[in-house]
């Protein structure tokens, strides 16, 4: 069966709405799950949104993470996502990265204390803007 952009939209965004994920997360949340079936990767799109409510609604994921810098070099740095949702600390270190191959020419950044994230090809290939 084949659904529209605006039905994955809307399923999604139920799914998350009667989560505990704080609204302004809930739309990056959203983008990353149905993007991927969009895409053609049915495994890391719609299909895992059951396992992170899950997870979200058993405390086993922090829906309000608190995402930073723990270690960093000019060129470098780590990043602990708090045990947040791996959908909302992978931009957060991509956005990192980013800054320090702005400054440095190269950015490498690697991340603890997070869970799944969806696709990682979608956080470098598709950016922080799709």
């Amino acid at each position: 069966m084949n659904y529209s952009y605006d039905q994955l939209y809307q399923f999604t965004f139920r799914c998350f709405a009667k989560s505990v994920v704080p609204k302004i997360r809930q739309r990056l949340q959203q983008k990353f799950c149905f993007r991927q079936n969009l895409r053609g990767v049915d495994s890391h799109g719609v299909a895992r949104l059951s396992g992170y409510v899950r997870l979200l609604e058993k405390g086993r994921i922090n829906a309000t993470p608190n995402i930073r810098v723990v270690y960093e070099t000019p060129s470098t740095a780590v990043v602990d996502g708090d045990g947040g949702l791996g959908l909302i600390v992978a931009p957060f270190a991509m956005q990192v990265a980013i800054e320090k191959a702005k400054i440095a020419g190269t950015g490498w950044v690697s991340v603890k204390h997070s869970n799944h994230y969806g696709i990682a090809g979608y956080h470098a290939h598709d950016g922080l803007g799709a």
